[in-house]
C-alpha cells in the first residue's frame, strides 16, 4: 500500500512525499522514526504520471555509490545499526531521487528483509556485482568490510573509465565543432556568395559546384534532414539493444584502429578486478565467472567468460578457456593457470587487474598525445578545401577584371 503524507521534520521545515507500507499505522511508525512529526497521511492509488514515466531517466551517480558505501562501512565499523545508519544517510542525502530509494531500503530491512535482498530491488542504482558481494559480507559477519571494498572498487572502475571516455571525447567534440561550423558556413555563408558566382558567366570548379548543391539541398530540405537524422539515431539505437546489435557493436569497437588495444586492455582489467573481489568475497567461482561476465560491459568478452563457466562445470580451467579466444592478451591464461595451480587466483587477479589498469593509463596518455596533431591535420584539411571552394571562384573573377 502507498500513502501520500505531509510532516515537520526536527529542523521545523515542512515536507510531503508517499510511503509504502504495510497499513496506515505502519506507515505513520516509520515516518516517527525517522524524526517526522506526521500532519496528514492518506492512502493513494498510483496511476501512471509524469513522474513515474520520467523515472527510467533517473540515475544515481558513482561518485553517491562511493560515497554511500564508503559512510555506511564507517558507521557499521562504528557500532552502529545497519536500519539507523540507512536513515542517518537518508538525513543528509541531497538527491531527491537516491533519498528516496534510501528510505525504502531502510524500511524493508526494519521489516526484516536481508540487505542484499532490499538492494536488489533497485537494479539501476545497484548492480548484481554490488548485491552478490554485499550478500557475501552478510554471509562471512563482514559486512562493513565489503561495503568498503566496494567504494574502492567502485572508484577505481570510474577513473578508469573517466579515463577511456576522456580518449574518445576530445576527437568527437572537435569534429562535432567542425561539423557544426560547416552547416553554418553552409546555411548562411555559401548562399550569399551564390548570387556573386551566378552573376559571372564564368565556370565554377568542381569543390565550388558540389559546395553550391550542398548548400542549396540543406537549406531547401532542413526539415526533412532534422527528421531523417532523429529517425536514424532512433534506428541505430533500437538497432544496439538488440542482442545482434550490441554484438556487432561491440566487435567494431574491438577492431577501431589504435583504439582497439585500449578497449581491450581496458575489459581484461574491468574483468580481473571483478572476479578478483568476488572470489576473495567467497563467492563460488561459477557464480564469481557468470557475474563477471554480466558485468564486464561487451558481448564479445561476455562470451568468452561464460564459455568459461561451462568449461569449469565440467572439471576444466578458466585458462584452458581463455587459451581459445584470440581477444585476450596470452599473458592472461598464463597467469590465470598460475593462479589456478597454487590456489590464489584471486590475487593473481588482482596483480593482472592492477597491470593491464597501468597498461590503459600509458596508452590513453600516448594515444592523446598522437590525436592532437592528428586531428589539427584533418581539420586544416577540411578548412582548406571549404575555404579554396569559396575562394577559388573569387580568384579567378578578379583575374578576369
Amino acid at each position: 500500500m502507498k500513502f501520500k503524507y505531509k510532516a515537520i521534520s526536527i529542523s521545523g521545515t515542512e515536507q510531503a512525499g508517499k510511503i509504502e507500507a504495510g497499513s496506515k499505522e505502519r506507515a505513520i511508525e516509520l515516518l516517527q522514526k525517522h524524526k517526522l512529526v506526521v500532519i496528514s497521511i492518506r492512502e493513494t492509488k498510483e496511476l501512471v504520471s509524469l513522474k513515474n514515466l520520467l523515472a527510467v531517466f533517473h540515475k544515481v551517480s558513482h561518485k553517491k555509490i562511493v560515497i554511500f558505501s564508503k559512510e555506511l562501512s564507517i558507521l557499521l565499523m562504528a557500532g552502529v545499526p545497519l536500519v539507523e545508519s540507512l536513515r542517518i544517510q537518508y538525513d543528509q542525502e541531497e538527491s531527491p531521487y537516491f533519498k528516496e530509494q534510501i528510505f525504502k531500503i531502510s524500511n524493508m530491512v526494519e521489516d526484516g528483509v536481508p540487505f542484499s535482498v532490499a538492494l536488489s530491488k533497485f537494479p539501476n542504482i545497484f548492480s548484481d556485482f554490488f548485491v552478490n558481494i554485499v550478500r557475501s559480507g552478510e554471509a562471512s559477519g563482514k559486512m562493513q568490510e565489503s561495503l568498503l571494498h566496494l567504494s574502492d572498487y567502485i572508484e577505481k572502475q570510474y577513473l578508469l573509465t573517466s579515463k577511456v571516455k576522456s580518449a574518445l571525447m576530445y576527437p568527437a567534440v572537435i569534429l562535432g565543432g567542425f561539423a557544426l561550423v560547416g552547416a553554418g558556413m553552409m546555411a548562411f555563408v555559401v548562399p550569399q556568395l551564390v548570387g556573386i558566382f551566378e552573376g559571372s558567366d564564368q565556370e565554377l570548379p568542381l569543390p565550388t559546384k558540389i559546395l553550391i548543391f550542398v548548400s542549396d539541398f540543406m537549406q531547401h530540405n532542413i526539415i526533412l534532414i532534422a527528421i531523417a537524422g532523429c529517425f536514424l539515431v532512433y534506428i541505430i539505437k533500437k538497432y544496439i539493444k538488440t542482442s545482434n546489435g550490441r554484438s556487432k557493436v561491440d566487435t567494431i569497437i574491438l577492431k577501431i584502429p589504435q583504439f582497439s588495444p585500449i578497449f581491450k586492455k581496458f575489459y581484461v582489467a574491468r574483468f580481473a578486478e571483478n572476479l578478483s573481489m568476488l572470489i576473495s568475497s567467497g563467492i563460488p567461482i561459477i557464480n564469481a565467472l557468470q557475474i563477471s561476465g554480466d558485468v564486464v560491459g561487451n558481448s564479445v568478452y561476455e562470451k568468452i567468460i561464460h564459455n568459461s563457466v561451462d568449461e569449469v562445470k565440467i572439471g576444466g580451467s578458466i585458462a584452458y578457456s581463455f587459451e581459445r579466444s584470440d581477444q585476450l592478451p596470452p599473458l592472461v591464461p598464463k597467469m590465470i593457470r598460475v593462479g589456478e595451480r597454487t590456489g590464489k587466483l584471486d590475487v593473481v587477479l588482482k596483480d593482472i587487474a592492477e597491470f593491464y589498469t597501468k597498461e590503459v593509463d600509458i596508452a590513453i596518455d600516448g594515444l592523446t598525445a598522437i590525436i592532437e596533431p592528428i586531428m589539427i591535420f584533418v581539420l586544416g584539411g577540411a578548412v582548406a578545401v571549404l575555404v579554396a571552394s569559396i575562394l577559388m571562384p573569387i580568384y579567378q573573377m578578379t583575374t578576369m577584371i
